[in-house]
């Protein structure tokens, strides 16, 4: 738990990292999708750790029963638009995501994260009755080991205006408030620049082919940044050992459930297909001896 704890928070201290962050806004925010990274990363104020609540409140309590006044997001960034710089015209909150787990839906925690961001702005960024000084917020969650159907999706929640009756039109400046952005990573390239940028970061690999791979996309870090990369090797085993314990125990209980060849070979399908491992590792895992094996590959010609 500890060490989980120390990879948490370097993979926080990588979400706070201007050219990592600049890729991520100039990929999925209209306002920063024509200027260069350069330009962006002079737009960016990291604000550090910043808890969830600035005070005390009594009751409430986060999925791993801690208190929400101890929780901080994981990168909280204000930053101005190129032809405005030094005014803050958004507040951007990105949290990591191992897994989907957890009571609450990671869409609701969204919502939620952005309507904290949003009264947290009172007497900060605008004073209350002036409510078009409201800035926006957007929250993006990425989910680093997603379900197969869904790596490498990027979906996008707005507010966008519906024309039920009439042609009445409003600037979108006044109700696209807040957005939510989710990314699932996933093990091919993407087109998305920071996709392939947030996929090296936590993939299992040396940390010198790491460091290698993203200068390919202009990625260059300090020594210390670096460092915390490496550490990110770990990351990606850690989250690469969530899924193998999750499959095993998957396969193995279907294998059981059928108490037969049909359940061994649902195991195997199971393997494959929640981990991408050959059918000879899935066989190997399940520890299906050798004598075996042909009888099973047989039978999965048969079923495909």
């Amino acid at each position: 738990m500890q060490k989980k704890a120390s990879l948490d928070q370097s993979f926080k201290h990588i979400l706070r990292y201007k050219i990592v962050l600049a890729y991520i806004m100039k990929d999925y925010l209209e306002e920063y999708m024509n200027v260069p990274i350069n330009e962006i990363m002079e737009c960016i104020e990291p604000k550090g750790d910043v808890p969830l609540h600035k005070h005390t409140v009594s009751g409430h309590r986060n999925e791993n029963n801690e208190d929400d006044t101890s929780i901080f997001f994981d990168s909280l960034v204000y930053a101005s638009l190129p032809q405005d710089k030094g005014k803050i015209a958004m507040i951007l909150n990105l949290e990591a995501q191992g897994e989907l787990k957890g009571k609450s839906h990671v869409l609701s925690r969204a919502h939620y994260y952005n309507s904290r961001n949003t009264s947290m702005q009172v007497e900060e960024l605008f004073n209350h009755a002036q409510y078009d000084d409201i800035v926006k917020v957007v929250s993006i969650w990425i989910v680093f080991n997603a379900p197969k159907y869904k790596q490498g999706s990027i979906n996008r929640y707005r507010m966008v205006e519906e024309h039920i009756i009439g042609e009445a039109c409003e600037e979108e400046k006044y109700f696209d408030k807040q957005q939510i952005l989710v990314l699932y990573l996933g093990y091919k390239e993407s087109e998305k620049v920071s996709m392939n940028i947030l996929r090296v970061m936590a993939d299992n690999m040396p940390s010198e082919e790491k460091i290698e791979r993203l200068k390919k996309y202009d990625v260059k870090l300090t020594g210390k940044e670096e460092e915390e990369v490496s550490r990110m090797c770990d990351y990606g085993a850690y989250v690469e050992s969530i899924g193998i314990e999750k499959g095993l125990k998957q396969g193995k209980q279907e294998g059981l459930k059928e108490g037969s060849i049909y359940g061994t070979l649902e195991a195997i399908k199971s393997l494959t297909k929640t981990l991408r491992l050959s059918v000879d590792e899935a066989m190997d895992a399940l520890q299906i001896p050798a004598e075996e094996r042909n009888n099973y590959l047989k039978l999965l010609e048969k079923s495909c």
